[in-house]
């Protein structure tokens, strides 16, 4: 199947960028699967029956919105993570999935990896998540001009001969509030080096921070909110890169996160929290001196407290005032 230029509907190709790092696999960012385009000339899906050995080549665009009305490009150029893609060294395969698509459903039957048989011999035989590409480096430069644009957003650049800020508008001074999109301390012309920094914020979406080994290895991964609980996604590691920390927000809303005694990777801390983390159930698993397991003590906290402004539920850290005598 091939793709067509459509204004809606499901994307039949998507990519997945993740982390460069080799101690750990975390993705980054995802494309949206669903189609958000306004083109003149719309059509849909196609088959293309290829002859044994027959190979066809399928340009994808990456953030390419200068060409969102060129018809000769408009199949190939709906591709974005919706944030902007910074200067870095990234991990990225394409995933191709027909599933959900009229066309792609008459032609494949779906299998998981526990299927003992495949549903539908008179299909095809497709992964349920698709077929999956192996990765391929992406590799983006930091350019030395000091105006850019990324996904339709401009950036002024300034330093203060260190780091380099993004700012989402041209101000006299070097500012981290809202107006800062980006840090880092990659230098022009390069897409990475050692002890790399990188921090990004989007406003009501995430923000994102990173601090790595020499050889570029995370050492500790944040992607965080405003709001409470703030963890998304993330990772910590000790010097000697064992894991000492996971936090992750469920398929649920719920919220997870649990801690190591390192070495020998026993659990610390395990904390579930609800999903406006106004109450959280933390468990904490206690060793003799031999490091063996004695037993498991359970608490109940309340880190945050679920407020309403303008019409929107946000939850926020809880602050106990004490009282002096």
């Amino acid at each position: 199947m091939l793709p067509h230029t459509q204004n809606i509907g499901q994307k039949l190709f998507y990519l997945n960028a993740y982390d460069k790092a080799n101690n750990s696999l975390i993705l980054r960012y995802t494309e949206n699967k669903i189609l958000n385009m306004l083109v003149y000339d719309t059509g849909t899906v196609k088959i293309r029956y290829l002859k044994p050995q027959e190979q066809i080549v399928i340009p994808i665009y990456l953030n390419d919105f200068e060409n969102y009305y060129n018809y000769y490009t408009q199949n190939n150029s709906h591709h974005s993570f919706g944030v902007p893609l910074f200067a870095g060294l990234y991990k990225v395969n394409v995933t191709y999935n027909p599933r959900g698509i009229l066309l792609g459903d008459s032609i494949y039957t779906y299998y998981d990896d526990f299927d003992k048989d495949i549903p539908n011999e008179e299909k095809q035989a497709m992964p349920t998540n698709g077929q999956i590409t192996q990765m391929i480096d992406l590799k983006i430069k930091r350019s030395k001009d000091t105006i850019i644009s990324i996904e339709r957003t401009k950036y002024y650049i300034k330093t203060d001969g260190y780091r380099y800020f993004y700012l989402s508008r041209n101000l006299p001074q070097i500012t981290t509030d809202t107006t800062c999109h980006h840090i880092t301390d990659l230098p022009p012309d390069s897409f990475s080096i050692k002890n790399e920094y990188f921090y990004s914020h989007f406003t009501d979406l995430y923000a994102e921070y990173i601090a790595r080994f020499d050889d570029g290895d995370i050492r500790e991964y944040r992607r965080f909110t405003d709001y409470c609980p703030d963890y998304l996604y993330t990772e910590r590691y000790d010097a000697f890169k064992q894991k000492t920390n996971f936090m992750t927000q469920l398929n649920d809303k719920r919220f997870y996160s649990v801690s190591y005694h390192q070495p020998g990777n026993k659990i610390h801390q395990e904390t579930y929290c609800s999903a406006n983390g106004t109450l959280c159930n933390v468990t904490t698993y206690l060793y003799d001196k031999k490091g063996e397991f004695k037993h498991k003590e359970i608490t109940q906290t309340q880190p945050c407290v679920e407020v309403e402004i303008d019409g929107k539920k946000r939850s926020y850290h809880l602050v106990e005032q004490l009282e002096g005598r």
